[in-house]
């Protein structure tokens, strides 16, 4: 080989090794590109949000179905019912009011409000609410409502597990749970068409409720270990109060915790909840009705024939609880009687009234409402001798049985109340503002009013003497006027009227 060959091959060999160089330097940094990539893509997915309902992924869901308040996770409403198999509605059943709503699936109904933090159950079979105390209000963003993630549980019925860490939302449906745990226990109660709705919602706390073989009825946990035994013709599962309604051999019920514990011995041929908050029970014997509370002491004895309103009437109302109005009085009938006791067992009204709300009818126009209650004023509407007056919640009377008829009008989802006598017609909250007859209740803020009121009055309350209302300077009257229901007296801002339009 010549020097100009050597040359030429030291050459070509500087100019492999720089392409090689080249190459590999290039490699290195698609290498470290790819990783970069891979990162971003990672961290990108580490903070979208992910769902699954049912063990199957959900691609496409609302951006804004979840928000992220801090720690805090708020949940569309209608987002997120509609994934899960409910029907969203605006509203209640007589509006479209666009601050509260109701979801609904084959067996029930669950109720909210905007910056509420109460939530209303029903079954559609029933006229009975359950209510739930959730962690926060209800809250409204997007023009939608936010309801918090443990609100959204039980509003679904649904298991929601989140893992903050890569923002995973895993959720499983009612039916999902019922088909899985039914082929986990071959005892299960929940599984056929006939199962009590109820009580797979027990699945939702852990628990299920099982047969054997002679058709009796008994509750385990998930881990397969015996709650309550199976010895009970019937269970029923109480969610707001995670208790089992059980029937016994001799069709006596009683109550039983969720550690299997006794509650309410089974003495009573029935017994349902009626105030969760004071544990206060209706319970039946002998066709007579009575209240009881949590140790099974008598708050009402066993005597009356009916306790609690047919709601059914006065839907309009929207009430909540057809046994407690105003969270205080009890509704109680015997003899074709109507009176009120309170909370405590006190009876604040004597059997004395024909009936309680009036029920219009076909009279007047069909856009007329029955009325049982007036919120903001805690009154409620009684009938002696088919003529009707108003009381409120602690048994005063507002208005004495001299109307020929009460009822509401709903315009834009807000109901004003009217009170007819003699064919003449007023408006019944103007009236009681003329008069001097303060709300207790302000519908708009939900608040109570009355530590804020000063009604400017004299005299001992409680008693009969005959006060004047500073604010309307009103005294008795004895006159006919067109548009005014007359007065005898103002007792401490409460105006019973006798006498007429």
């Amino acid at each position: 080989m010549n020097l100009i060959e050597n040359e030429e091959y030291t050459k070509q060999t500087k100019r492999s090794k720089t392409i090689m160089m080249i190459i590999i330097v290039f490699i290195v940094l698609l290498l470290i590109l790819s990783i970069g990539l891979m990162y971003m893509i990672y961290d990108i997915q580490k903070n979208m949000v992910k769902l699954t309902v049912d063990t199957k992924s959900i691609a496409n869901f609302s951006e804004d179905m979840f928000l992220f308040e801090g720690e805090n996770v708020y949940v569309s409403i209608k987002d997120f019912a509609k994934l899960v198999g409910y029907e969203v509605y605006n509203g209640d059943h007589t509006s479209e009011d666009t601050t509260k709503g109701y979801i609904q699936n084959t067996y029930e109904e669950a109720s909210f409000t905007l910056n509420s933090d109460k939530l209303y159950k029903t079954l559609l079979t029933s006229s009975d609410n359950e209510y739930f105390d959730i962690d926060s209000p209800v809250k409204m963003q997007n023009n939608k409502l936010y309801m918090s993630l443990d609100g959204i549980k039980i509003a679904t019925n649904t298991s929601i597990g989140y893992n903050a860490s890569n923002k995973q939302f895993t959720v499983y449906t009612l039916p999902y749970l019922t088909k899985y745990y039914t082929e986990q226990f071959n005892d299960s109660a929940v599984g056929d068409e006939k199962a009590d709705f109820s009580n797979q919602k027990a699945l939702l706390y852990n628990m299920i409720v099982v047969k054997n073989a002679n058709g009796n009825y008994g509750v385990r946990n998930l881990n397969k270990q015996e709650i309550i035994g199976t010895k009970y013709t019937s269970i029923k599962f109480i969610e707001s109060t995670k208790e089992f309604i059980v029937t016994t051999d001799d069709r006596k019920m009683g109550i039983l915790l969720a550690t299997g514990d006794t509650k309410i011995q089974p003495n009573y041929d029935d017994i349902k909840q009626i105030d969760k908050n004071l544990n206060l029970y209706l319970v039946k014997n002998n066709n007579k009705y009575g209240v009881i509370n949590q140790n099974g002491n008598i708050v009402i004895f066993l005597e009356y024939d009916k306790i609690g309103i047919d709601i059914a009437q006065f839907t309009s109302n929207q009430i909540k609880n057809q046994y407690i109005l105003f969270d205080n009085c009890i509704p109680v009938q015997r003899d074709r009687k109507w009176g009120l006791f309170d909370k405590t067992g006190k009876q604040i009204v004597p059997l004395e009234y024909d009936g309680l709300g009036c029920v219009i009818g076909t009279q007047s126009s069909r856009t007329a409402n029955n009325l049982l209650i007036i919120p903001e004023y805690e009154g409620i509407v009684v009938e002696k001798n088919k003529k009707f007056g108003i009381i409120d919640s602690v048994g005063k009377k507002l208005i004495d049985c001299v109307l020929d008829s009460v009822y509401s009008i709903t315009s834009s989802g807000k109901d004003t109340y009217y009170m007819v006598q003699n064919e003449t017609t007023v408006e019944a909250i103007n009236w009681f503002e003329r008069h001097g007859i303060k709300p207790k209740y302000n519908l708009d803020n939900n608040m109570d009013l009355d530590e804020n009121q000063n009604t400017n009055t004299t005299g001992n309350e409680g008693t009969k003497n005959e006060v004047v209302n500073n604010t309307t300077n009103a005294v008795a009257e004895n006159t006919v006027t067109q548009n005014t229901i007359s007065t005898n007296t103002a007792t401490n801002g409460n105006v019973v009227a006798n006498s007429n339009v």
